[in-house]
């Protein structure tokens, strides 16, 4: 199960109310860069904490949340982050060529071994750019709906954009987004950006034409 975190909590709100950072930027009043640094935990980008506590509160009560218990979360979770260099320590010669014996060496293969696993299998599930889109195959998908569901998958070192919204992915990475679609083409754009990397451009077109009414023409007919 995985450990309870401001970060998750607000992502899971957020997808249960069909809303996007930016979306909830105007509703709050609150900076979409402040509510992603909370998403991202990048608690060093934030403003002193009564700042954060009014701001938190704020976001409560557009999700239905307690603005207490999420400001709870967050100093548990910030001090998470301040302890987490406390007890690091330099070694004594800092140019001293450390000696890999055995039981060092066993621990860095295996390190080595998980690391290559997984840039091996981010493009094979993710395609090229680390997202697979599961009902966009071609360059052009026609539908005779006017809402279209795309679905598909991200790796998790990516974020990923939708005509310029910020999609949230699950803990697995699958997403869903709906899209409402005008007749004729619709042109999709998927921003892909990996963690310091550079965003790259996905375009896909879906063609919507309304459906024939076949009982009208065949009454016209009569």
């Amino acid at each position: 199960m995985e450990e309870r975190s401001l970060s998750n909590t607000l992502v899971a709100a957020l997808r249960a109310r069909g809303l996007t950072a930016e979306k909830l930027a105007e509703m709050t009043g609150v900076s979409e860069r402040f509510l992603e640094s909370l998403i991202e935990d990048k608690f060093e980008a934030l403003p002193s904490l009564p700042y954060v506590r009014g701001y938190l509160i704020k976001i409560a009560d557009a999700l239905g949340l307690d603005g207490e218990e999420l400001f709870k979360e967050y100093l548990k979770d910030n001090e998470m982050v301040k302890r987490s260099g406390k007890n690091d320590r330099l070694p004594e010669n800092r140019f001293k060529t450390p000696r890999l014996t055995g039981k060092l060496l066993i621990p860095i293969i295996l390190i080595l071994a998980v690391i290559l696993y997984l840039v091996l299998r981010i493009p094979v599930f993710g395609g090229a750019n680390g997202l697979l889109l599961r009902n966009l195959e071609g360059e052009i998908t026609y539908s005779e709906s006017s809402v279209f569901a795309v679905s598909g998958r991200i790796g998790d070192s990516y974020k990923l954009t939708l005509n310029g919204e910020r999609i949230y992915p699950d803990e697995e990475g699958n997403f869903t987004a709906q899209v409402e679609l005008k007749e004729g083409f619709n042109t999709l754009v998927f921003g892909v950006k990996k963690f310091l990397g550079k965003e790259k451009a996905v375009t896909k077109q879906i063609f919507y034409e309304r459906p024939v009414d076949l009982s009208v023409s065949q009454n016209g007919e009569e």
